[in-house]
């Protein structure tokens, strides 16, 4: 009797289990089949140290989901240096062609046009459901290359934020574990009926998910005229936990959170009105702890930076600060950072390299493309002068300082006999005229009269290059045939 009981008892609760894991699996297979495009993405880049050339077409693929009837949304990964998008239906051959509509690499969003006089019928538009299941089972949806619909399980584990893949912010990010097969380019995600977020990448074991808070304040924005994007943090942070600490900065005893200003940017939020020293006690009413995080509803304790980037350009945030011992609210303008602002642009997706070349010696502005030739461990395999700009100047541009130019190398002709060796060297100054940005050095070298000597000196103990103008002319011309040099110049416009 008392076996049977137990045994009841035992089938009693596995019941119970599989009906809870039932309710959380809702198959969407067939709604989903009419809001889900294949994505084939042709892309190209330039060669880093020969940025006249540009590599060969390659072939991506990628996952997106309607959220128009002629709009699809995908992560800004998948078309990240695109010359050419189109997409697939279920159920259809034909592919139709995609436009970028909108794409923010700080969010990690895209949004595409498809060709409407190229579809027969629209798309049937997702609604994503702003909700964080916490433990729940989550299924996700893509459609294959072989155009089948396919589904994956996974466990919503936490929500943090973290690095993004394209870009330097740090976003929010739901982080799924226990997932039953690979997914990570834009598979969209659903708890029970409802889509609440899509995927930015995937591991064997593991996947982030953009959640809808996030997908949706993207799309709202995109329906509005102009784009600015979202606030990015112009300072970097310091835990502050030592009470000697706490006490030079002059923080009030009672007051025991938080966070230190270990660093001012020149650009992004706080930026002008921050000063390395200040406390940060609060953001938006938010108290922040010594690490600079707060307390989120459902997030629990989460960065700071969360906050920001629900903060579009532009709009005011408030502040709380110790300054000097005194406790002060600054109302603190939302900024977005421009990669293409940044003294070490962090990405330039699409855009061909600064560069000019002047008698074969190649003159380039720095980014962060060109110091990952070193690896992502650049540290030690990366020139230290590059290196320092790259670590600790990135977020620092001025009037005085815009771009680093670096002549990378030298092509081998006889106008720079003797000075074959030097590369990796940045730039200081053009006939005795400080150097400010890569259109500055070009319109420096250009100016030159035929008869002046042009004097290039380097940062550093490095001899400084002589380059007769009057010559010039004739080797750029050889040069440029020589090593099928198709442009001798490029700058952005």
């Amino acid at each position: 009797m008392k076996r049977n009981f137990c045994f009841n008892i035992a089938f009693l609760l596995c019941s119970a289990a599989l009906t809870h894991c039932l309710a959380d699996t809702v198959d969407l297979s067939e709604p989903m089949k009419r809001s889900l495009v294949y994505l084939e993405v042709s892309s190209s880049s330039y060669e880093l140290s020969q940025p006249w050339k540009q590599t060969p077409i390659a072939k991506k693929s990628g996952y997106g989901c309607a959220v128009g009837p002629y709009e699809v949304l995908t992560i800004a990964e998948n078309i990240a240096n695109a010359t050419f998008v189109q997409a697939r239906r279920y159920g259809e051959n034909a592919y139709i062609a995609a436009t970028v509509k909108r794409v923010d690499y700080e969010y990690n969003l895209c949004l595409l046009q498809l060709d409407k006089d190229a579809m027969d019928t629209p798309l049937t538009p997702l609604s994503f459901e702003e909700s964080y299941p916490e433990g729940k089972q989550l299924t996700s949806y893509w459609l294959s290359s072989g155009n089948h619909l396919t589904t994956a399980r996974s466990t919503l584990d936490r929500a943090e934020m973290s690095r993004s893949l394209v870009s330097f912010v740090n976003t929010l990010t739901f982080f799924a574990t226990n997932v039953s097969r690979p997914f990570g380019d834009g598979q969209v995600c659903c708890y029970e009926k409802e889509p609440i977020g899509i995927a930015a990448w995937g591991t064997e074991s593991d996947a982030g998910i953009i959640p809808a808070e996030t997908i949706n304040r993207f799309l709202t924005h995109c329906k509005q005229k102009g784009y600015a994007g979202f606030a990015a943090a112009g300072f970097r942070t310091s835990a502050l936990l030592n009470p000697a600490m706490r006490k030079y900065l002059k923080v009030p005893g009672d007051i025991q959170h938080g966070v230190y200003v270990s660093v001012v940017y020149t650009i992004g939020t706080g930026s002008k009105e921050l000063k390395q020293g200040d406390v940060i006690l609060s953001i938006n009413a938010q108290r922040l702890n010594a690490y600079g995080r707060y307390e989120h509803p459902e997030y629990k304790r989460i960065s700071f930076r969360h906050i920001l980037l629900q903060t579009p350009s532009g709009n005011k945030i408030p502040f709380e600060i110790v300054r000097d011992g005194k406790i002060t609210t600054l109302d603190i303008t939302a900024e977005n950072i421009e990669s293409d602002k940044m003294l070490i642009p962090y990405y330039s997706y699409g855009k061909q390299p600064e560069y000019m070349v002047v008698g074969g010696y190649i003159f380039q502005k720095l980014n962060r493309d060109y110091m990952g030739m070193y690896g992502s461990n650049m540290s030690g395999k990366a020139p230290p002068h590059l290196y320092h700009y790259q670590k600790d100047l990135a977020f620092k541009p001025s009037a005085k300082r815009e771009d680093i130019v670096i002549l990378s190398y030298v092509l081998p002709a006889e106008i720079n006999l003797g000075y074959q060796q030097l590369s990796q060297l940045v730039v200081d100054s053009v006939n005795g005229a400080k150097i400010t940005s890569m259109k500055h050095f070009a319109e420096m070298v250009n100016s030159a009269g035929d008869d002046e000597t042009l004097k290039i000196s380097f940062e550093m103990d490095t001899p400084v290059l002589i380059i007769p103008k009057e010559q010039l002319k004739a080797a750029d011309t050889q040069i440029a045939q020589l090593y099928g040099i198709t442009k001798m110049m490029h700058l952005d416009k």
